[in-house]
């Protein structure tokens, strides 16, 4: 029989969805989720990006240029993608207002 830690399982599992008025509930279950999925995303919603994912003064990101930051820049997209996935449809098209809204503020700083 072959050892647990030997295994090449995978543990996969749905994101848990925010419900109305469970949101404290919601809270617990997807930093488990995310840590359980990949500790360094929780570093990062916790912490934001990372200085080389962060939007320079001219409102744009300055590409990875190595490995190490492409990696950085995935597991950021990453975690972005796990939080959006457990917010119902209906929040989802409020998000994406604001993402517009607050392109359009930083493009008219420039």
């Amino acid at each position: 029989m072959e050892n647990f830690a030997e295994s090449n399982s995978t543990l996969v599992s749905k994101v848990p969805m925010l419900r109305r008025n469970e949101f404290d509930m919601w809270k617990i279950r997807i930093k488990q989720y995310i840590l359980l999925t990949d500790y360094s995303m929780w570093d990062i919603i916790e912490n934001g990006p990372s200085e080389a994912g962060k939007i320079g003064a001219d409102g744009k990101r300055t590409p990875p240029k190595t490995d190490a930051e492409r990696k950085i820049r995935q597991t950021e997209m990453k975690a972005l993608s796990t939080l959006l996935l457990a917010i119902p449809n209906e929040y989802q098209h409020q998000y994406q207002k604001y993402q517009e809204k607050s392109e359009s503020h930083s493009e008219a700083k420039i």
